[in-house]
């Protein structure tokens, strides 16, 4: 017998019978000397009276840093930025932007096919002077990127302007 372990390991089935039976001290004496703690009981368990000390938190991680802004455009030319969300099917989409004034740049943008469904894809941005561009979506099966698989969308902005959404 030990005060703080009691009789060590317990056999589960004795101590349910002694306890079915309404023994008064099973685990201990009822009647502890005066300057003995709770830990004179023996309760049952090898880590009766032993204090726990608490499991230490875990250190937080750094912020994540602001994204590094886009240099200026030169010149007089302005920013275009073209934003997505996918579709449940984003390997499906994908979408161009060219320049319709100046054959020598044609396709100035382009994006897809996208790995992971319903998620902005916002990155996407190019210098260019004020002029007539087209942009092009295209949803290889052919069923859109809205609304009936997903609400996929995009949005096509010239400076602060919106250009184009759906």
């Amino acid at each position: 017998w030990d005060k703080y372990y009691g009789w060590g390991r317990v056999n589960a089935g004795n101590a349910y019978e002694l306890l079915k039976q309404g023994c008064e001290v099973a685990g201990g004496d009822s009647n502890p000397p005066a300057d003995e703690g709770l830990s004179y009981f023996a309760l049952g368990g090898k880590d009766q009276g032993v204090p726990q000390t608490p499991t230490p938190a875990p250190t937080p991680l750094p912020p994540t840093p602001a994204p590094t802004p886009l240099p200026p455009c030169p010149g007089a030319q302005q920013r275009f930025e073209v934003q997505i969300i996918t579709d449940n099917y984003p390997g499906e989409t994908t979408w161009t932007l060219t320049d319709k004034c100046d054959a020598s740049i044609g396709e100035m943008m382009s994006g897809g096919p996208y790995s992971t469904s319903s998620t902005p894809y916002s990155d996407m941005s190019a210098c260019a002077n004020d002029g007539q561009y087209e942009f092009k979506i295209n949803d290889s099966y052919g069923d859109g990127v809205c609304c009936s698989y997903g609400a996929g969308s995009y949005l096509v902005k010239f400076v602060t302007a919106v250009k184009a959404s759906g």
